[in-house]
């Protein structure tokens, strides 16, 4: 017994350097772990992930827990780690975790917390990815919050302080539903004839520059007319969206955006989305154009602000607020018959915003909407 111990140790001991090639093999190694951490961070990854979570139950079990506290891990490593050519290790185990569990298509909980929230977000791409993820049930989110229903339409809706995560899941649930679910007659079919390329990515490629904004983008936004007066006509309503009637059918929208020095937020926007007072927020500005995904006509003029959150929700790092307006082509802000507000959540990785839009010269006009960026494709 002692010879066996002993050669046990000498193959499989922390100091003969196999657990980092083990760890390596599957994982981004993250920087300044011993081999002693290392060790035990595969052996738990290993027994954690292979068990079957099932998150049909209302509240989060112990299991549960501790499978979140992995993928967690991972996640933050995902989005850290610098990306070597080889491809994104520890992303592709997340993947193929997530296609075997139910817990992005299960995104509501009795008592979901900021932890499971800010995962939930931070996976969106792989919850719209329908190999990865199923639609989620109607039940699964407040068409009230997705279409933030009887809030005022002055004031920031995306904060630093107090980011809401609930109800941002919401609006990423609604759109989860809308996306991939066929019955919905909504959404789905134009979403679905995406090229693979064209569709949510997490993180930006090899050599990318993560920070900056990137300059194209697709997505939807959602309407109700008329809008519904009280909630219970709104939550009663069978239609959750003007998308599915055919003489409102909603084309994929596609901004072309650049940064630049030009400060330029006008008051008629900042009185509906003003700008942090913060003195030392990081901010850029942008402008651009907004057209209609695969045509080059017809584009109406963007211009806007994206301010980066110090604040790790979830402990996650890299979350921030994005907002600009649209106006019609030719006009400026004080003649155009329509100016639309946007302000989302760019979620962490810098690839998925979403948020709400509204209609600045008659509040009641408004609903979710989601955009992601279209450059240097490479996260499925």
């Amino acid at each position: 017994m002692p010879q066996t111990r002993e050669m046990h140790s000498r193959i499989l001991g922390p100091s003969t350097g196999i657990w980092r090639s083990r760890f390596e093999a599957n994982y981004e190694l993250p920087a300044a772990k011993s081999m002693e951490e290392l060790e035990h961070e595969y052996k738990s990854r290993a027994i954690i992930l292979s068990r079957r979570m099932d998150f049909r139950g209302r509240k989060t079990n112990l299991k549960e827990q501790a499978w979140l506290e992995v993928i967690h891990t991972m996640l933050v490593e995902s989005l850290t780690i610098p990306i070597q050519p080889s491809g994104p290790k520890t992303y592709n185990r997340l993947r193929e975790v997530m296609s075997q569990s139910n817990f992005l298509s299960r995104p509501k909980k009795q008592r979901s917390c900021e932890f499971t929230c800010a995962i939930q977000l931070s996976l969106t791409s792989l919850a719209l990815h329908r190999e990865v993820s199923e639609p989620c049930s109607r039940y699964d989110y407040e068409l009230a919050i997705a279409y933030s229903f009887g809030s005022e339409a002055n004031g920031p809706y995306i904060t630093h302080n107090n980011l809401d995560l609930i109800k941002l899941l919401h609006i990423r649930s609604f759109w989860q539903r809308h996306l991939l679910e066929p019955e919905e007659m909504s959404f789905y079919l134009t979403f679905k004839d995406l090229a693979e390329d064209h569709k949510p990515k997490m993180r930006k490629g090899y050599g990318a520059t993560e920070s900056e904004l990137s300059s194209s983008w697709i997505g939807y936004y959602s309407c109700l007319h008329p809008m519904p007066q009280t909630r219970t006509q709104l939550n009663k309503n069978p239609g959750q969206t003007c998308a599915d009637i055919a003489s409102h059918l909603i084309d994929i929208l596609s901004l072309d955006l650049q940064t630049t020095g030009d400060e330029f937020w006008p008051v008629e926007c900042n009185n509906f989305i003003p700008m942090s007072e913060d003195p030392d927020i990081h901010r850029v500005f942008f402008q651009g154009s907004q057209g209609y995904y695969g045509q080059t006509s017809d584009l109406n003029p963007v211009f806007g602000f994206k301010e980066d959150i110090s604040f790790p929700y979830g402990g996650i790092p890299g979350w921030a607020r994005i907002c600009f307006a649209i106006i019609a082509t030719g006009q400026d802000i004080n003649s155009s018959d329509w100016v639309h507000g946007y302000e989302a959540i760019l979620l962490p990785g810098g690839r998925i915003m979403m948020g709400r839009w509204l209609d600045l010269k008659e509040p009641s006009g408004r609903g979710p909407f989601i955009f992601w960026d279209v450059e240097v494709p490479f996260y499925l």
